[in-house]
This record gives C-alpha cells, structure tokens and sequence, in this order.
C-alpha cells in the first residue's frame, strides 16, 4: 500500500463526471472513492456532504490529497470528515453555478454559487476545465458577493484567482472505423441534455426553416432526457418525423460514439456550456462542428465554425444541405487547426498526475 492516499469525492456521479474519476482511477489504484449518484442534482449540491456521511466515516488512514468536484460544499465535507483536514485539496469545476443561465433572474438559487465560492476559498487548487470557465467564475464573485445587504465581503476573486488553473477535461478519442456516409443527404446531429440551458428552440427553428425552404437532410436528436423535456422536442418529433435517423440516447457509448461516425455535421446551440464534450468526440468522428460564437468555443474551434445568430446557423446548414460532400472538405481543413492532443487523455494524463501529486 502507498503511503500517498488520495480520496476522490463525487457528489454526481455520471456523464463527463463519471468519466473523469474513470480516468483517475487508472493513475491511481490505491484510491478510496466516495459518491452518489447522478441523480436529483439539487439535492446533491444541497445535502451532499450528510449524504455522504456514512462513506465519509469509513476513511481512517490520514489523506495526502482530496480531489472533489464543485457540486457539494467542500468545506462541509471537510468539516465532516476530520481525516480530510490536512490533506491537500483540489477542486474541479466542471461549470459553475454564477453564470448558470436561468430563465428568470427571480428563479436563480443564490445558495448554489455561494457554496462553490466557499468551496473555492477552502481548496489549495482549483481546476477549471477550460478558460471560459475560469474567467466567467473569477469575473462574477465579487458581483456576486456584491448582492449581499451588508458586510460585503472584498478582494474575493482574487484570493481564489492565485490558485487557480485551467486542465481541460481529457476526452478518451477512441479509433473508430469509419462508417458508411450518404454522400447525398446530409446528417446533422445534435448531441446534448434535453434541457432549456441547451437552447434545443434555436436548433428546431432551424431544421424547420430548412424543411420550409424544400431541403433534405437527416437527423439525430442524442443526449440524456429528464422528466421534464421542453414541448419543442415533442413538437418537431411529431410534426417532421420523416426527417429523424434516431431520436433519444443509444443504448451503449460503443453505439453512441459509432452513430457519431455516421453524420456529417455536428451542432451546438447551447446557452450554457463550459467545455462540450460531445462536440469534440463529435469532430474526432469526423463531423464537421458548428457552435455558437460564445462560451468555450471560441477557445477550441477556428472562426469559420463559430456562428453568431440563429439565421447565420440555419445559413451554414442550408449551404451544406445543398452540397453535403462539402462537410468532409470543412471536416479535414478543421482537423488540422484543432490540436486534439490538448484535450485527450493521452496528452493530458501526466499534468493530471502533476496535479495530484500521484505517479
């Protein structure tokens, strides 16, 4: 046994989340995990730490590292588990909850962004997993903070800023063979949380002015559902199903990742996104990526698959309805602009290690 013990701490375990630790893990095998399941977010943020209590009472080795993600309170966990007090701790933001974009500023939770900036001043590292991250959180406490009647505290952002890093989240790119294309009809994918932050009303709205305008194209809606799927997603199913390759999640990532090997342009709408995993496993399946000209993407993606409205996206998509062949020329000209090694795991496995201070 290892006389460095690291704990890792993950209050939502799934998607990208569930990823991560995978990838840990394989560094680390003498490793204590604690965590609960991806489900009911809101609670997880609340209450995780007491329901992480009884798995928190089962470490009884001192820990050299802690590495949590920014769901939970951190200093709750900490003051819950003695063990933990001396260990170094590092933080991962996967996204942060000061710029989550709400549908009315009335229905933001004001206790979701405090408890990741408390978090933030307990941990010795914080992680940010892209640079959009990083400066939407450090340029929003103390605004934040500001929102407080009294006793407004100062120079927050810059306590938390001296340690503070960008490591991208490690994509695993894995080889695929390459699947059979219609070379005839183009097929966009849209590969993301059914949920309003995705902003799914700029995506059908544009398929829509397609279809009005007599193109031909398929289509595959991807991504995990909830309970509460906004109507436009019913809408579009039951009015254009003629035009739907697959509609809902694959039943495997084996089946997942070679169904994005099957379309040809992949397509972001998102309000809300810090990094945009599945775009990026998207373009090493050979899709060609349009993303709006905001968030992380401006940082991975070159300018010509950036859009800025809604009317230039449904533009781009028409061009290529009318000359799919066009994708592959676009695909390729990308690939050699994105360095797909900065965010794969091969090429980001030994900062992570640094990080740690494992290996």
């Amino acid at each position: 046994m290892s006389d460095k013990h690291l704990v890792i701490i993950e209050m939502f375990c799934g998607g990208s989340h569930k990823q991560l630790i995978h990838h840990l893990l394989s560094l680390a095998p003498d490793t204590t995990l604690l965590t609960l399941s991806d489900k009911k977010w809101h609670w997880r943020a609340r209450c995780g730490a007491l329901q992480l209590l009884p798995q928190l009472q089962t470490i009884s080795r001192p820990v050299t590292t802690l590495f949590m993600t920014s769901v939970g309170s951190l200093p709750e966990v900490v003051g819950l588990c003695p063990q933990l007090q001396d260990a170094r701790k590092v933080l991962y933001f996967h996204e942060n909850q000061l710029v989550y974009p709400t549908q009315s500023e009335r229905e933001r939770d004001y206790q979701f962004g405090y408890t990741q900036i408390m978090s933030a001043l307990m941990a010795d590292l914080i992680l940010f997993n892209s640079s959009y991250n990083l400066n939407s959180f450090l340029g929003t406490v103390d605004s934040f903070l500001n929102k407080m009647p009294d006793y407004k505290p100062k120079g927050v952002a810059e306590l938390i800023r001296g340690k503070s890093e960008v490591l991208y989240f490690p994509v695993e790119f894995r080889l695929q063979g390459r699947q059979v294309r219609d070379p005839k009809v183009l097929h966009i994918v849209w590969p993301h949380r059914w949920e309003h932050d995705k902003n799914p009303v700029d995506f059908f709205n544009s398929l829509t002015s397609l279809i009005s305008s007599g193109l031909d194209f398929k289509v595959s809606v991807l991504g995990k559902t909830y309970q509460d799927v906004p109507d436009i997603f019913r809408e579009f199913q039951s009015s254009h199903p003629d035009y739907i390759t697959q509609w809902g999640p694959l039943d495997s990532r084996e089946d997942y990742l070679t169904h994005l090997g099957t379309c040809d342009v992949i397509v972001s709408t998102a309000d809300h996104e810090f990094y945009g995993v599945a775009m990026l496993e998207g373009l090493w399946a050979g899709c060609y990526p349009l993303a709006p000209n905001r968030l992380s993407y401006p940082e991975i993606y070159p300018p010509e698959c950036l859009y800025n409205t809604p009317a230039q996206l449904t533009k781009q998509l028409r061009q290529l309805c009318r000359n799919p062949g066009l994708t592959r020329r676009k695909w390729e000209r990308v690939m050699g602009q994105v360095d797909m090694s900065r965010y794969s795991w091969e090429g980001l496995k030994d900062r992570y290690c640094e990080m740690l201070s494992i290996g």
